[in-house]
């Protein structure tokens, strides 16, 4: 009667593993808290991804330095959006429904959050974007489980018409990504640019998979505007900035460029003239300027040079400031639930409370039950209604004469 066929004694053995397996993964996850990334560490905006997952990492270590959250470690589980939107989705469901991170640092960029978008907010997983300026997500129905550290480009636009207008460019044309980023970008300087008395000339869009972009260079170029305003993102904006200097479409207008091109590879990129001059050196583009924050943004910089022995980039101070915020939400709430940081985030990131500028103050405050007010170290992190910063500030940049890409003045938003 106590005999057991061979096959009941494997499937009684098996069943003891799996159960004993279950209860160690189980055990291994609650002894830290899990925070994804979903960046573009390769394809289009490749020059922005690998900075953006440092300056996370970053947060996060300092956040480990100081406690964890909740008594736990912090784990980052860093998945590449490759710039594609199916490659993204892919990530995102990993990131969502196998690793059940409950909140995401990223898309970098806007087409790529759009795709993903309700797979996140779908499972109550907050999402904070470090620099999708795309107008849509302002009004987009997320349950309030989006944020972005960064602008939308209803400001950005204001900024580059003052600029375009501060270089005496009267009239306009547009070129610009096909994609959320895009066409945003473009409906938003069209309506600043003609409001102040600019005229717009063509408003021409390429597509992101593009290599060749002869037709819509002579299309931009065709009525000899005085500037023509490429929103772009480095890959494909290198190949259009070089393809028309060897066209000359350079000769008779000029270029003012958006954030998405201010990487430090793009005069490399597109290339040197005969002389052995850099062709875009003096070309200048608006961007959020991260240099308001003063002492937090020194501060986080220095960190960031002295760990990984480069200089910031564009989006590295949001990206920081997103991790920080997820973490102390985290921390306030006293869970790593999605809905319970997507509660939080307002809390920890606006007024009123104790202003506080580091990471590590922010914990102490915190477990002292005292509310606190981060300041970022890209500025003001303070959310309103719709997971939007609240105040933005710009700056000029442009192309120096050895290629890299300075700061300039700011720019008067009033």
């Amino acid at each position: 009667m106590l005999k057991l066929h061979a096959k009941g004694l494997i499937a009684i053995v098996f069943i003891i593993a799996i159960v004993t397996f279950s209860g160690c993964t189980d055990t291994v996850e609650q002894e830290v808290v899990k925070i994804g990334t979903l960046l573009p560490i390769t394809g289009d905006l490749a020059p922005y991804g690998g900075p953006m997952e440092n300056a996370a990492k970053l947060a996060i270590e300092e956040v480990n330095a100081n406690g964890g959250l909740l008594g736990k470690q912090v784990t980052m589980i860093n998945e590449d959006s490759q710039t594609s939107a199916i490659a993204a989705v892919d990530a995102a469901n990993k990131l969502v429904k196998i690793n059940k991170v409950p909140a995401i640092i990223g898309a970098a960029g806007s087409g790529i959050s759009m795709a993903i978008i309700d797979i996140t907010t779908g499972n109550n997983v907050v999402q904070i974007s470090p620099s999708n300026t795309g107008l849509d997500f302002t009004d987009l129905e997320d349950n309030d489980f989006y944020f972005r550290t960064c602008p939308s480009d209803a400001i950005q636009a204001k900024a580059m018409t003052k600029l375009a207008m501060a270089e005496n460019y009267t009239t306009a044309s547009t070129l610009v990504i096909n994609n959320a980023y895009g066409v945003g970008f473009e409906k938003a300087f069209v309506e600043e640019f003609e409001s102040m008395g600019g005229q717009i000339l063509d408003k021409v869009k390429y597509d992101p998979l593009a290599t060749i972009f002869n037709s819509e260079i002579e299309q931009a170029t065709g009525n000899d505007p005085d500037v023509i305003i490429l929103v772009a993102y480095p890959e494909t904006g290198s190949l259009i900035l070089k393809a028309a200097y060897e066209k000359g479409a350079m000769d008779n207008s000029n270029w003012l460029l958006s954030e998405g091109l201010k990487a430090e590879s793009l005069a490399e990129s597109v290339g040197k003239d005969v002389d052995g001059n850099y062709i875009i050196a003096g070309f200048k583009g608006t961007a959020p300027d991260p240099r308001v924050a003063e002492a937090a943004y020194q501060t986080f910089n220095d960190a960031y040079v002295a760990k990984y022995g480069t200089e910031t980039t564009t989006f590295t101070a949001t990206t920081y400031d997103a991790a920080a915020v997820i973490a102390l939400a985290i921390e306030r709430a006293g869970s790593a639930d999605g809905t319970a940081i997507r509660d939080n985030i307002r809390a920890v990131a606006n007024p009123p409370g104790v202003e506080v500028t580091s990471i590590a103050e922010g914990l102490r405050l915190i477990r002292e039950g005292t509310d606190i007010n981060y300041q970022g170290a890209s500025g003001d992190v303070n959310f309103d209604e719709n997971g939007d910063i609240a105040t933005a500030h710009y700056a000029k940049w442009q192309v120096a004469d050895n290629g890299s890409v300075e700061w300039g003045d700011s720019i008067d938003l009033g």
